[in-house]
């Protein structure tokens, strides 16, 4: 996820060091999951809206973990775990920033994020097709997604799909196999 941000920020014409930035803070973008309990983050099925309230709480806890230096990685991760889950019509989450209040790194991160989770496998879903994903991406363009972001992320399809081929998850994820063997 984190390389498919930079290929997207690159695109964006962002220099070389807020590339970097970008590439080392994204990583920590979902921390805040640490404090969801495992009934809600590993449920196999949709969430109720109560579990619903507890999920979007992780860009919140996200954001206070990672609180600190002023300057940095670090800083940069807290504005991300903060911001990834807003939406360009301000439609999102936890504050409900729209637009260009939202910080790019955090618009960035949330195209990356959003195609990620779509075309990986997770507790609750199988992974989508690439199509339906491009699909989805491409019809959340000026509405979950900044305009600019969604066009630079298509400018860079086959740079995201050879990333996707090299990094690709065998299987559930990581934390889905350390959780399972801790039980």
């Amino acid at each position: 996820m984190s390389n498919y941000s930079t290929a997207v920020a690159r695109k964006l014409g962002l220099s070389e060091r807020a590339v970097e930035m970008i590439l080392y803070a994204t990583p920590m973008h979902d921390v805040g999951k640490i404090g969801i309990p495992d009934r809600i983050l590993l449920k196999p099925g949709k969430l109720d809206p109560d579990e619903w309230e507890i999920m979007k709480q992780h860009t919140i806890l996200g954001g206070g973990i990672l609180k600190g230096p002023d300057a940095g990685y670090v800083k940069l991760a807290e504005t991300i775990a903060l911001t990834h889950h807003e939406r360009w019509d301000g439609s999102g989450y936890p504050k409900g920033h729209k637009d260009v209040k939202i910080p790019q790194a955090g618009r960035i991160t949330a195209i990356s994020d959003v195609f990620d989770a779509l075309t990986s496998k997770r507790p609750y879903k199988e992974p989508f097709s690439l199509e339906k994903s491009f699909a989805i991406i491409k019809e959340g363009r000026g509405k979950h997604f900044d305009p600019d972001v969604a066009d630079a992320f298509f400018a860079v399809q086959d740079e995201i799909l050879s990333m996707k081929d090299k990094y690709k998850d065998e299987g559930e994820s990581l934390l889905v196999r350390m959780v399972g063997k801790a039980s």
